[in-house]
C-alpha cells in the first residue's frame, strides 16, 4: 500500500514540474532600457521619470519608479488587454488581486475616469482607459487623488503627439501654437529656432518671444509685445 501511495505521489510531483515547465515567464526584464521593453511588448511608452525599471511582455510595460523617498510606483500600460471592462471601458491590467475595502470612480480634470482600490483616502490601485491604451497604478503605500493628477498628467505628456524636426521646419510658430491648443502638448517651442531676425535686432529676447508666442506675455516689455504684434500682422 504504501508503494502505490509513494507511486501517486511521485506521479503528481512529476506532473506539478512538467506543468510549471510548460507556463514559462511571460515577462523579460530590460533594467532601464525603455527601448527593450517597446520591442517586447510591441509599442513605446517614453513616460518621462529618474532611476526607474523595466520589464515587457507582448503587448504590455510595466515602469516601477521611486515617487519619492517611502514610496514606489509600478505603472503599467497595455494596447490590448483581456478580460471584462466595466461601465468606464476600463480594464484593470494591474496584476494586483488584494481586495481592499474601498472600490470606486472618481473624475479628475477633463472628466476622465478612474476605477481606484484602497482603504479610506488612499488608493493603492488606480486603473483608466485612454485612447493610447489601458494604465494602471500600483503603490503598495498607497496614493493620494493628487498623485493622480500628477500621474495623468506626466502620461498625457508621455502620449503627446511629437513633430520630428522636418515636420517642424514646415510650421510657423502660430501653427504650432494652433497645434497645441488642439491637440495638446505638441513639443516645447524653442525660441532659438524661430526668432525672426527683425525682431531681435530690435530687442525682442528669445524667452519674450517664446512666451509671447504660448500666450504669456510676463516676459516681455510693453514695447515688445507691440514689435510682435506688428510683426504678425505683416
Amino acid at each position: 500500500m504504501k508503494k502505490y501511495i509513494f507511486l501517486i505521489i511521485l506521479i503528481c510531483f512529476t506532473f506539478a514540474n512538467l506543468k510549471t515547465l510548460a507556463m514559462p515567464n511571460p515577462w523579460i526584464d530590460c533594467n532601464d532600457n525603455i527601448s527593450c521593453g517597446a520591442k517586447k511588448a510591441g509599442f513605446n511608452f517614453p513616460i518621462r521619470v529618474e532611476n526607474y525599471t523595466v520589464r515587457a511582455m507582448k503587448d504590455m510595460i510595466e515602469i516601477k519608479f521611486p515617487l519619492d523617498k517611502k514610496r514606489t510606483v509600478t505603472v503599467r500600460k497595455a494596447q490590448n488587454a483581456n478580460g471584462k471592462p466595466d461601465e468606464n471601458g476600463i480594464i484593470d491590467i494591474s496584476g494586483v488581486y488584494t481586495s481592499y475595502p474601498v472600490n470606486k470612480t472618481i473624475y479628475i480634470q477633463k472628466g476622465i475616469a478612474f476605477s481606484v482600490r484602497g482603504k479610506r483616502n488612499k488608493f493603492y490601485v488606480v486603473t483608466f482607459a485612454a485612447e493610447s491604451g489601458y494604465y494602471s497604478f500600483y503603490c503598495e503605500k498607497g496614493l493620494k487623488t493628487k498623485d493622480i493628477k500628477h500621474f495623468y498628467k506626466m502620461l498625457e505628456e508621455a502620449e503627446a503627439p511629437r513633430l520630428n524636426f522636418d515636420e517642424k521646419e514646415s510650421y510657423t510658430i502660430k501653427q504650432l501654437q494652433d497645434l497645441r491648443r488642439v491637440d495638446g502638448i505638441v513639443e516645447p517651442v524653442y525660441s532659438q529656432d524661430y526668432l525672426p531676425e527683425i525682431l531681435k535686432k530690435k530687442g525682442v529676447t528669445e524667452i519674450c518671444f517664446e512666451r509671447a508666442n504660448l500666450g504669456q506675455d510676463t516676459y516681455c516689455s510693453a514695447s515688445q509685445l507691440k514689435l510682435i504684434k506688428k510683426y504678425y500682422k505683416h
